[in-house]
């Protein structure tokens, strides 16, 4: 994560934006009052909305982790899925 002031993001804009959605990489920029913004990309903001919707239930999040586990302890059962 690479932090910036205002002035040189301003300035810097288009390869902010391309760092950011090239590589993944997250900027925060800081104004001269200390309020800051982070800068991420639109994939990995959907992805993190996505997760926290997903593990906002009790239920879906303890499937979730369950499932997780199983596949972390080699505990599942693996089907081959004929496709026509």
């Amino acid at each position: 994560m690479q932090a910036v002031v205002y002035s040189h993001a301003r300035n810097n804009l288009r390869e902010i934006i391309n760092q950011v959605c090239d590589n993944f990489e997250e900027f925060i920029i800081t104004t001269k009052n200390k309020q800051s913004v982070v800068v991420i990309s639109q994939e990995e903001y959907d992805s993190m909305k996505e997760t926290i919707y997903l593990l906002s239930s009790k239920n879906n999040r303890d499937r979730l982790l369950d499932a997780v586990d199983e596949i972390e302890s080699s505990s599942f059962l693996k089907k081959e899925i004929d496709i026509c």
